[in-house]
């Protein structure tokens, strides 16, 4: 092991030798150069320079030799201590609104004036446009006087109508009732006929008993001795006694009044009956009628309505609806606007958002609600994770990116729309934990290490990890509290070989020397 150590000293000395050789040349040419021509005095000072910085790189190697060959390697390290950790997502993104809203036509309107201009900014209640409501208010004349004729085509057909189910439903009446006088005068007629009939029965007995009694009393005084004659006499007369006295009982002169009268009722009420058969039932499409005429007063009706609301949207114009700025105009000022063509687009400069595109590794840290903090120009603002897309995308570069928004909380005239913004998310924070430098962690396909220096030694450590910031990380397990860790190395480290904590103030002074050789170069 000591002869591969002074074999390697062997080499770094002849490479400063080759380098001294240089140098050398280089001021043995600028001497015979100068023989012939008068060397500058700025090239004299930077070959001196240059043989300082040579000298003082050959006082460092020979140092740092003695170091390595007495003691191992040199590495810088630091200790674990325990301390406060907070875990954040540091990136940048573009500043948008977070509700956008286009405007388009509630009316079909000539367009009076314009307000606003792309770029403006707006007041929420501020009219953005005006119309000219004049061809508005010769519609909603029209409408009031077309709405009037129908009302009145409509009322009077109703009237008509409803007079005419009135004398239906009287004729429905009067048919029940006629009816019942039909019924009354048949009854009439038919007994007074009946009476008549039996009267005219009657009179033709009485006359036929008249006859016979008349021919047997011939026969009787012909012959007294007609006992059957006299018999039958006698008998005819009783009967014809009988018919006379029950013909007494029959006035035949009102009999026939009665007929006549009631004949005459019965037709007059069957020809009324008919009649109001015929009308009772009314006009079948009646009902239809004034479900129609009542549509058409409520159409007109609404078609007024409708114009009345259209003359009063269009006397308001149109008005912002929140704070915002005006990113687009398609209105044109003294063009007939249709409903629903799009007039302007405003987005709300009172709810504005970042846009950030981040690694699949950060978003893995991000959970909406978490707090933000929001530079804008020298500007820090307040905010929240509002919303983390669920798709990736892959930015120009060919990276998957997963798109968030960060919700700013109190916007100011400073938030302009479309500006950068820098954002820091506080993802995770702990406290009195193990932490050692970011720098000393690595990474391979085996897993997540780091070296320590121990016993003056050089050890791998297999760690876990938790969170990180800029600096440190947080170690669970494989380092404990107040190990060394290396955090930087002047050559190729192994675990198991020698090494020794490099003096800081020595490389401080190195550090200085190269600074001071930096700055001088710069000045030339």
């Amino acid at each position: 092991m000591k002869m591969e150590e002074n074999k390697t000293e062997q080499n770094k000395l002849e490479q400063i030798n080759e380098v001294i050789k240089v140098d050398s040349n280089l001021l043995t040419d600028n001497k015979k150069d100068k023989k012939k021509k008068k060397v500058k005095p700025w090239v004299i000072f930077l070959i001196v320079f240059s043989i300082a910085i040579v000298a003082l790189i050959i006082v460092a190697v020979v140092k740092l030799s003695s170091a390595m060959t007495g003691m191992g390697m040199p590495v810088e390290v630091s200790e674990a201590l325990k301390g406060d950790i907070a875990q954040t997502v540091e990136t940048s993104g573009t500043i948008a609104s977070e509700e956008t809203k286009v405007y388009f036509a509630d009316v079909t309107a000539k367009v009076d004036q314009i307000s606003v201009t792309q770029g403006q900014t707006v007041k929420k209640g501020d009219v953005l446009l005006s119309y000219d409501v004049t061809d508005l208010e010769k519609m909603l004349e029209q409408s009031e006087l077309e709405t009037k004729i129908s009302t009145l085509g409509a009322d009077a057909a109703i009237v008509g109508v409803n007079a005419a189910q009135k004398k239906a439903s009287e004729a429905a009446t009067n048919y029940e009732d006629a009816k019942k006088y039909v019924a009354h005068y048949t009854e009439c007629v038919g007994q007074a006929s009946a009476k008549l009939n039996e009267a005219s029965e009657l009179s033709t007995k009485q006359a036929t008993l008249a006859a016979e009694i008349e021919k047997l009393g011939k026969a009787v005084q012909a012959d007294a001795k007609d006992k059957a004659s006299a018999k039958a006499l006698k008998k005819a007369k009783k009967e014809y006694e009988e018919v006379t006295k029950k013909l007494k009982g029959y006035d035949v002169k009102q009999l026939q009044s009665t007929l006549e009268v009631c004949s005459s009722d019965l037709a007059e009420y069957k020809a009324l009956l008919k009649e109001y058969e015929m009308t009772k039932e009314g006009d079948p499409s009646a009902s239809l009628t004034i479900a129609q005429q009542a549509a058409s007063k409520e159409a007109a009706q609404l078609s007024k309505k409708s114009v009345e609301e259209q003359l009063a949207t269009a006397k308001e114009g149109v008005k912002a609806e929140f704070d915002g700025v005006v990113s687009e105009v398609t209105a044109v000022q003294g063009q007939t606007a249709a409903e629903g063509v799009q007039l302007f687009t405003i987005h709300n400069t009172e709810k504005v958002k970042v846009n950030l595109s981040v690694t699949k590794y950060d978003v893995q840290k991000l959970a909406v609600g978490q707090v933000a903090e929001i530079k804008i120009n020298d500007k820090e603002y307040t905010g929240s994770v509002a919303k983390i897309s669920r798709i990736a995308s892959v930015n120009p570069s060919g990276a998957s990116v997963v798109d968030v928004e960060i919700h700013i909380d109190n916007p100011d005239e400073s938030v302009i729309l479309g500006m950068e913004a820098k954002v820091s998310v506080q993802t995770a924070e702990e406290k009195d934990i193990l932490l050692i430098p970011s720098v000393s962690v690595n990474y391979s396909s085996e897993g997540i290490f780091c070296y320590v220096l121990a016993d003056g030694k050089i050890e791998k450590r297999e760690i876990e990890t938790g969170i990180s910031d800029e600096e440190f990380i947080q170690v669970l397990s494989g380092v404990k509290e107040g190990e060394k860790v290396v955090t930087n190395v002047t050559g190729t480290i192994e675990e198991g070989m020698p090494a020794t904590e490099m003096n800081k103030d020595a490389m401080m002074g190195t550090d200085a020397a190269e600074e001071t050789e930096e700055t001088e170069e710069t000045e030339e």
